[in-house]
């Protein structure tokens, strides 16, 4: 409870500090003070609950939510969507939202602010839109690093095959494939990357030097950052987060990342469409994109949004420019088929 409690007042010391870099652009939202809206969350409750605070100012909607993480969304929009009382889901990866398209669970809106925005970063049907995007990295926490291999010929872990060198054994942490978004990107993007066989030996080998595994990304960034683990996997803006914060974390982009795009998109059927759309819209104007990046340190699909300082362009850095969001959302359930029965098992 300690280490949870630490970490939010880091994350409300950060979304302070935004706000006095925070510029109002001047966006005019439709009066829509009689509508509510429902949304569950990917991201962190603190980040979400500043956008949708801004939100409720421009447009007097209130809201209410529900944090959790991509696969527990997913599970349950699937399992039991008649029941659903939610209206938007806001971020997770495109994989994700678009199985929920797959499975006739989304709803089509095209948003006229979204009109600059890569068509990269659109669902082509207009069931999501990507508000951010972001690589895969390993983050090392310097202080132990030092503390556990100076002096030793022990190199830091640049690639995915150096995260297997049994010195790690027990020291790794990374999130759970069939719980976290983050962790289906890891899985999904190094099967395409390497094939089946490939990618599941290789998962096989690496299970034996993790010694936790999360049920969201973002877990993972923290639990580095405070030193309870050596090295993890997760997105790279958890990781610059971490480091903004003051940790002495360093971050690498192996060769071959994964990346996402974290998207926003309205359920089917939902109660509450008009307030969805008029989210949507403001979710990926330039207003919410330039907040989103101050508190988070994610990289806008949005061009007039500033890139975070620590950032690179997507295109300038060793991702998998060939990794399939769509693929990956169509081979979701026999991915994780095969990371229960021959990885974890």
């Amino acid at each position: 409870m300690r280490i949870r409690y630490g970490v939010s007042l880091i994350l409300l010391f950060l979304l302070a500090l935004s706000s006095s870099q925070f510029i109002v652009y001047g966006s005019e939202y439709p009066e829509l003070k009689d509508e509510k809206l429902v949304v569950y969350i990917v991201f962190q409750e603190e980040e979400g609950c500043r956008l949708l605070d801004l939100f409720e100012e421009r447009t007097g909607i209130g809201y209410s939510y529900l944090r959790m993480p991509t696969g527990e969304i997913v599970d349950r929009v699937i399992s039991n969507p008649a029941s659903s009382k939610v209206d938007v889901i806001l971020g997770g990866s495109a994989d994700a939202h678009q199985s929920l398209a797959n499975s006739g669970l989304l709803e089509k809106y095209v948003s006229l602010v979204a009109k600059g925005i890569d068509p990269r970063f659109k669902s082509p049907q207009g069931y999501w839109t990507g508000i951010y995007v972001g690589p895969l990295a390993i983050c090392i926490n310097e202080n132990r690093w030092r503390k556990e291999f100076a002096g030793l010929e022990i190199k830091k872990p640049a690639t995915f095959d150096d995260l297997q060198n049994p010195a790690f054994k027990g020291k790794i942490i990374m999130p759970d494939p069939i719980t976290s978004g983050t962790a289906y990107t890891i899985l999904a993007s190094l099967i395409q990357l390497w094939g089946e066989d490939k990618a599941v030996n290789y998962f096989k080998a690496l299970n034996k030097n993790i010694g936790e595994y999360t049920k969201s990304g973002f877990t993972v960034a923290q639990k580095v950052a405070i030193g309870e683990y050596l090295i993890g996997i997760d997105f790279v803006h958890d990781q610059l987060l971490m480091k903004q914060a003051g940790f002495n974390i360093s971050s690498t982009i192996p060769p071959g990342a994964g990346w996402e795009i974290g998207c926003v998109s309205m359920v089917k059927n939902c109660q509450h469409p008009k307030a969805a759309k008029a989210f949507i819209d403001f979710m990926v104007g330039r207003e919410a994109g330039q907040l989103h990046t101050n508190i988070t340190e994610r990289i806008s699909t949005r061009k007039d949004v500033a890139m975070p300082q620590a950032a690179k362009p997507l295109m300038e850095i060793p991702i998998n420019r060939e990794y399939d969001f769509y693929e990956a959302a169509r081979m979701k359930d026999r991915y994780q088929k095969l990371w229960r029965e021959r990885v974890i098992h």
